[in-house]
């Protein structure tokens, strides 16, 4: 009777071990948000980071594409999110009169259409790969200079984003990326590497602050050569990172 009780306990033991694996397993990074559909709005402290794409050149040293300013849009249909696809707009800032530098260099960021999408399906709390999605037809996110010009294709899986919620509240959300392995193509017989180099060695930084709103409706934008759809801004609602 003993060795059955001991065989049960054991047993019993593996089953629970198994469903915690299972429930770590099936963790996701998800944003709550209390209405929908809902629009949301992300943009960067001008004043405390920069967001930054950093390059290591082949001869040694790091090159960056800086932007002072940088703003995301999206709408989002439903009220825990796994997956987020926004549209990112780069510029209007005072180190330059684009708001951006390529290198030192006064330069503008085209995303021709390009979006991010965040995916927390998979990933620990709190966590989000990124996948640059969407873009125009033959064309690449583009981060152009006098003597330079960097084009970022889609790609997809690129770790990663960190959401903390601010303040301890539910109306805004940090999302700190310290994201790798980014493809960047350099053209130009000035770019650091030379004309028509390309590598993974790259990554992007910089925090934007999320929040959100009831989507009244949709609104069709343009800006840096695209069109996207804004969010007609209603209330403010609750906006949590888990």
């Amino acid at each position: 009777m003993i060795g059955k009780i001991k065989a049960y306990g054991l047993a019993l033991t593996a089953i629970v071990a198994l469903g915690a694996a299972m429930a770590a397993t099936a963790r996701a990074g998800t944003l709550d948000v209390g209405a929908t559909p809902t629009g949301l709005y992300g943009q960067n402290d001008s004043f405390i980071q920069e967001h930054v794409l950093s390059l290591i050149g082949t001869k040694g040293g790091t090159f960056d594409a800086r932007c002072q300013a940088g703003t995301f849009e999206g709408t989002a249909v439903g009220t825990v999110l796994e997956e987020a696809t926004v549209t990112p707009t780069y510029g209007v800032g005072q180190i330059s009169p684009t708001g951006c530098t390529l290198f030192g260099q006064a330069a503008q960021v085209r995303m021709n259409g390009c979006k991010y999408t965040y995916t927390g399906t998979g990933q620990a709390a709190r966590t989000f790969l990124v996948d640059i999605v969407g873009c125009t037809a033959g064309q690449q996110i583009q981060i152009k200079s006098a003597i330079c010009t960097l084009h970022i294709p889609e790609q997809n899986g690129l770790s990663h984003v960190i959401g903390t919620n601010v303040g301890g509240g539910e109306k805004e959300v940090t999302l700190e990326a310290t994201t790798l392995g980014i493809t960047v193509q350099q053209t130009g017989a000035v770019c650091p590497d030379g004309n028509n180099h390309q590598a993974s060695l790259n990554f992007f930084s910089g925090n934007t602050i999320v929040k959100a709103y009831k989507d009244q409706k949709s609104i069709s934008m343009t800006g840096h050569g695209h069109q996207y759809s804004g969010v007609s801004g209603g209330e403010q609602v609750k906006l949590v990172v888990t």
